[in-house]
């Protein structure tokens, strides 16, 4: 089968609550499922959460978490890590760093930002046309040290950019990225995913929480080939991979039937 194919499932931690050395319980028990990726989102305060509230720092948890995929296909990645508040380098040398520790490759998903309890933690541009210029600024210095330390140390690590604005993110997303990552519900990541398809990207969509359903066939149709689906922590501060699981399973009855 042709990775043209192929749908990928994908896991999204949130970083928040778990307690910080469960990631590596929960992340093996994702991998001896048989999910394709797993992604750390990344934010200073959870989305769920109160302004004082902490979220962990992604990167650490990355780097943590690394290892358990040498030796493996499967891939880790951040989902996403906004340019708002990361600087270009610092965020290259993270990602390199984090590919060296794991199998050599690593997704660095990034998106303009605007969470509003990170920005007030850090110097973000508060408007929008400010967060959106720096965003370009950025994304541009971003691919151009990732190139370059892909090639001088010999990883890989692939570009996405998360979201769905057509003025500034999509054309950003087919200029500067090696994968675009949009949301639902299905008919919506249609519409924004018609306008990449003649594109040399992966085509990715997270679910949140908010979505109820997996829409696997109607995504695939509409040109996705990763899907992801984002987990929040339940009630016993711990991760539900039985919903990742029931995925799988569905995804392995849809592709055995084409």
């Amino acid at each position: 089968m042709s990775n043209q194919q192929v749908l990928k499932i994908g896991v999204q931690l949130q970083t928040h609550d778990v307690a910080p050395p469960s990631y590596l319980e929960v992340v093996q028990g994702a991998l001896d499922i048989g999910v394709d990726s797993v992604f750390l989102w990344d934010h200073l305060v959870p989305f769920t959460g109160q302004q004082d509230d902490v979220a962990w720092d992604t990167w650490s948890l990355l780097g943590s978490v690394a290892p358990l995929f040498r030796d493996r296909d499967n891939q880790l990645g951040v989902l996403v890590s906004p340019l708002s508040i990361r600087e270009p380098a610092v965020l290259a040398r993270s990602a390199a760093t984090i590919a060296h520790l794991g199998n050599g490759s690593f997704i660095l998903g990034v998106g303009a930002g605007g969470f509003e309890y990170d920005d007030r933690l850090t110097d973000a541009p508060r408007d929008l046309m400010s967060r959106m210029r720096l965003f370009d600024r950025r994304l541009q210095a971003l691919c151009s040290e990732v190139g370059r330390l892909n090639a001088q140390l010999g990883i890989n690590i692939s570009i996405w950019v998360g979201g769905s604005g057509e003025r500034v993110t999509i054309p950003l997303a087919v200029k500067y990225a090696d994968g675009w990552n949009g949301f639902g519900p299905a008919s919506e990541f249609a519409l924004k995913a018609g306008k990449l398809t003649q594109h040399d990207l992966e085509l990715s969509v997270l679910l949140t929480p908010k979505d109820l359903n997996n829409d696997l066939v109607e995504y695939f149709e509409a040109g996705a080939r990763h899907v992801i689906r984002s987990l929040r922590p339940n009630q016993d501060l711990n991760f539900d991979l039985e919903i990742i699981s029931a995925m799988i399973s569905e995804r392995d009855q849809m592709m055995g039937s084409l």
